[in-house]
C-alpha cells in the first residue's frame, strides 16, 4: 500500500511532517475506517473522478424545480434567498467558521446521496499556492462537447450573474498570499483566528448568530471577504452559494481552520460559543432537517471527511505568555471600554467631521499615544517570514512576548464595497491607491462582505476588522520612534480588478490603537 504525504508551502517554507500526517486515500482509507480525504483542486483534471462526481452532482441539483427540497436552488436559500437577504448565515462574528462547516458537509452529503459515491469528498481551491481560479470552473463546455455545469453564466433576479475576476489573473498577495496565511495561523486565539464575539453578548439567543456585531480578523476580513467580492457574480452576495465555486472556497476556509487546530491550538471554551445550536439551519440527504450545535463541528473526521491532518483536536498546552496574552484579549473583547488595566492601553481618535476614505483622498486619522509604547514595540521580537507550522508555537510564544500593537477599525460604514479593497497604513507620506501592499507602511487590508443596503453584514450594518499593527510600528518607527507619540493610521479605498466600478468609500466610527504588554 503506497502512502502518501501532503504538504504546503508557507512563503517558501514547508508545513512539515510531524504537522500534515502521512494519509490514505480512496477505498484504501475506507478500509482502514478513514472518511474521505478532501483534496486540492491542483493537479485535478476535468475528468477526475471528484471534479466529475462534482459536476454531475451539481447539473443534477441545478436541474430539479426550486421547490424540491435537496436542489440546488432551495440548498443555496438555507444561506440566502435572494441576492440581499441571509437567512441562516452568520458573517462577522465567532459563529462563522463553524456554521459554513456545517453547510458544505450538507452538500458533501447529499452530492454523496445523488451521486451514490460515499467515497467522494468536496475538493478545495487552495487560493495561497494556487491563485488564480481554478480551469475547471472557467469554460462553458467540457473538452467533451458537454455542458460544464460549473460554469456561471445564470439568469436570476432579473439580472445576469457571470464572474467578473480575469480567468488568468491571479488573487493578489496581499489578500490571499503566504504572508496573508501567516499571519492567519499566527493567530493566538480563536477570537483572533475565527473573528470574536458579538459585541454585548450575554445569552444563546439565536439572534446573535445572524446579527454580526464581532471584530473581524484576516482569516474573514482580507482572504474570506476579498475572494468573495473579486470573483464577483453571485460571490458578492448573500446566494454566493449559487456559484459552485463557493465550496472550493469555502472548503479552503473550513481547512485553514483545520490546519490551525491541529498545529495545537484550542478552539474558544466559552459556552457562549460552544453551546449556541443552528436551530433547524440544515437538510439531510432525505430532505429531513438537523440542528447540530457548535461543539457538534469541531472535528472534521466525525463529519465524514477529513483533509488528512494530525490527529485533530489535538491541543498543545498553552505557555503562560500565550495565555497571558489570550486573558488579556478575553478582557478587552467583554470590556473593550476599559482602556487601561493589566497590561492593555487603547488610544482612540474619530476621523475629522465628513472626512471619509476615497481613492482620491486616503482617510488620516491622527492619534496621540504614548511613546514609551512605542518604542516597547518597535523592540518586540518579529515573527519571522516563512517560518514552518512546526515552528508554529514559537512563533505564537514570539507574538505572546513584549508589547504589540493592534488596530481596530470599529463600525466602518463602506460605499461600493464589492468594487473596493481597503487597505491600511501607517504614516505614509504621498499615499495614493498606487502606494503597494509591499510599502514598509503598508499595515494590512479589509473587506466588507455585503447585503440589503450594501453597507454591512446581516443586523450589524458597520462591520469592525483588527489588525496587527506591530510589525508596520518596528519598520517605520524602528530607527526614530515620534518623540511626541503622535501616529498617523490611513485608509486607501483601491480597485479590487481591473474591470472594477467605481471604487468606494469608508469611514470608520472610530479607530483604537491597542497596545497588550505581556
Amino acid at each position: 500500500m503506497t502512502i502518501s504525504r501532503r504538504t504546503v508551502i508557507l512563503q517558501g517554507a514547508v508545513i512539515g511532517a510531524g504537522l500534515i500526517s502521512e494519509n490514505l486515500r480512496g477505498i484504501e482509507a475506507l478500509a482502514q475506517g478513514q472518511p474521505p480525504e478532501r483534496r486540492s483542486l491542483q493537479g485535478l483534471a476535468w475528468n477526475d473522478p471528484i471534479v466529475a462526481t462534482y459536476r454531475d452532482a451539481v447539473g443534477i441539483l441545478k436541474q430539479r424545480p426550486a421547490t424540491q427540497k435537496i436542489s440546488w436552488v432551495n440548498l443555496c436559500g438555507v444561506h440566502g434567498s435572494d441576492p440581499d437577504t441571509y437567512k441562516f448565515c452568520p458573517h462577522g462574528n465567532w459563529y462563522f467558521l463553524p456554521w459554513h462547516r456545517a453547510y458544505i458537509a450538507m452538500y458533501e452529503r447529499v452530492i454523496r446521496d445523488i451521486t451514490n459515491n460515499q467515497n467522494f469528498a468536496l475538493p478545495y481551491w487552495d487560493w495561497t499556492s494556487n491563485p488564480t481560479m481554478p480551469d475547471v470552473f472557467l469554460h462553458a463546455k467540457t473538452p467533451d462537447g458537454k455542458n460544464n455545469p460549473l460554469f456561471v453564466n445564470d439568469r436570476g433576479f432579473g439580472a445576469t450573474w457571470k464572474r467578473t475576476w480575469p480567468a488568468a489573473k491571479p488573487m493578489p498577495a496581499d489578500v490571499v498570499g503566504p504572508t496573508v496565511l501567516q499571519q492567519i495561523l499566527a493567530s493566538t486565539d480563536y477570537e483572533d483566528f475565527g473573528t470574536s464575539r458579538p459585541d454585548g453578548q450575554n445569552n444563546l439567543d439565536p439572534s446573535w448568530v445572524v446579527g454580526g456585531g464581532g471584530v473581524q480578523g484576516v482569516l474573514e476580513g482580507t482572504a474570506h471577504n476579498l475572494v468573495h467580492n473579486n470573483i464577483g457574480g453571485w460571490m458578492p452576495s448573500a446566494v454566493s452559494p449559487r456559484d459552485p465555486i463557493f465550496f472550493m472556497h469555502h472548503c479552503n476556509i473550513d481547512r485553514i481552520w483545520a490546519l490551525w487546530n491541529s498545529a495545537g491550538n484550542a478552539n474558544s471554551s466559552e459556552s457562549l460559543w460552544t453551546d449556541m445550536p443552528f436551530t433547524d439551519n440544515f437538510l439531510n440527504p432525505d430532505g429531513s432537517i438537523y440542528s447540530p450545535k457548535v461543539s457538534d463541528l469541531f472535528v472534521p473526521e466525525n463529519l465524514g471527511y477529513t483533509y488528512g491532518l494530525a490527529a485533530p483536536a489535538q491541543t498543545a498546552a498553552a505557555s503562560p505568555a500565550i495565555v497571558s496574552l489570550q486573558n488579556k484579549l478575553t478582557t478587552l473583547r467583554t470590556a473593550p471600554r476599559n482602556t487601561d488595566q493589566n497590561g492593555i492601553k487603547t488610544f482612540t481618535a474619530a476621523p475629522a467631521q465628513n472626512a471619509t476614505a476615497t481613492a482620491a483622498k486616503p482617510l488620516t486619522v491622527a492619534l496621540n499615544v504614548d511613546p514609551n509604547l512605542v518604542e516597547a514595540v518597535t523592540r518586540h521580537r518579529a515573527v519571522p517570514s516563512g517560518f514552518e507550522a512546526l515552528g508554529m508555537t514559537a512563533a505564537r510564544e514570539i507574538r505572546a512576548s513584549g508589547t504589540r500593537a493592534l488596530v481596530f477599525l470599529r463600525d466602518v460604514a463602506v460605499t461600493n464595497p464589492v468594487d473596493t479593497q481597503y487597505r491600511v497604513f501607517l504614516d505614509r507620506p504621498d499615499l495614493t491607491p498606487q502606494t503597494p501592499a509591499t510599502d514598509p507602511n503598508y499595515v494590512g487590508s479589509f473587506g466588507v462582505f455585503v447585503h440589503g443596503d450594501k453597507s454591512g453584514q446581516h443586523g450589524h450594518a458597520k462591520p469592525s476588522f483588527v489588525l496587527d499593527v506591530t510589525n508596520a510600528i518596528q519598520r517605520v518607527y524602528g530607527n526614530a520612534p515620534p518623540s511626541d507619540g503622535r501616529i498617523k493610521l490611513q485608509i486607501q479605498p483601491v480597485a479590487t480588478r481591473p474591470n472594477a466600478g467605481q471604487v468606494g468609500t469608508a469611514t470608520p466610527t472610530r479607530i483604537e490603537v491597542t497596545f497588550v504588554t505581556s
